[in-house]
Order: C-alpha cells, then sequence, then structure tokens
C-alpha cells in the first residue's frame, strides 16, 4: 500500500516529517495493494469537512473516506489528520495514522466486538512504527 503524505496547511507542515516516517513504516506492515493520501490540515479545514460530511459543527483529529464502490483507480481512499487538534488534546498522531487508514480499509468501532477487533490491530500495527 502507498501513502502519500500532503500538506494542505501552514500549521500542520511541522508535522509532515514524521507522518511521513510512520506512513512508510505502516505501509510496510499493511502489505495491501491500492494507495492512501494522508492530508495534513488545519482546524478551520477539518471543521468544515467534519460538518459537511458528518453533520458536526466542529474539529476532530482524524477523518476517513472511502473511494466509492465502482470508482476507477487503485486509491483506496482519503484520511485527513489535524496534527494541532491531536497535539493539544494529548493524542497520538500514529495512532491517529492508523485509525484512519483501517477505516479505509473496512475496519469500525460501531459495534462493540468491532471496535475490540480494530484496537487490537491498531496495538500490533503501532508496534510496528
Amino acid at each position: 500500500m502507498k501513502l502519500e503524505v500532503i500538506v494542505l496547511d501552514k500549521g500542520a507542515k511541522d508535522y509532515k516529517k514524521h507522518i511521513i516516517q510512520s506512513a512508510r513504516k505502516l505501509s510496510a506492515a499493511l502489505r495491501q495493494k491500492g494507495g492512501v493520501e494522508v492530508y495534513l490540515i488545519g482546524g478551520k479545514r477539518m471543521r468544515m469537512l467534519n460538518k459537511r460530511f458528518r453533520g458536526k459543527d466542529r474539529s476532530t483529529n482524524v477523518l476517513s473516506f472511502q473511494k466509492p464502490k465502482g470508482f476507477p483507480g487503485e486509491k483506496l481512499g482519503e484520511v485527513y489528520l489535524d496534527p494541532n487538534y491531536i497535539k493539544r488534546h494529548k493524542e497520538d498522531p500514529d495512532l491517529m495514522l492508523v485509525h484512519g487508514v483501517l477505516h479505509i480499509l473496512g475496519y469500525d468501532h460501531e459495534k462493540n466486538s468491532d471496535r475490540i477487533k480494530m484496537e487490537e490491530l491498531e496495538s500490533k500495527l503501532l508496534k510496528r512504527l
């Protein structure tokens, strides 16, 4: 799997190097075909995306969007990270990256059993980063 890191907001550029290193290791650990674009964005843009696609008028740490079924190409989806939000809330940026990519791969945490599976895989992957 190829993870491409793209900075869309200047305030997030300080985190690019770290996220690129983590993305490389995560790519190797997952061994999936296809690609995921990882966007580093600021709070304004994250809030706008969260409101538009989830109906929540606030910023958040990570958003994931899977490629629509039948959509051509190798791209599996997009992950949006707000590094400043993640830092402010003392969250782990590597965990947020892994979490977002797992959503692209179809994992979720709606049911307790699904949450447990996802958290176990997150934990295994984090050890490889």
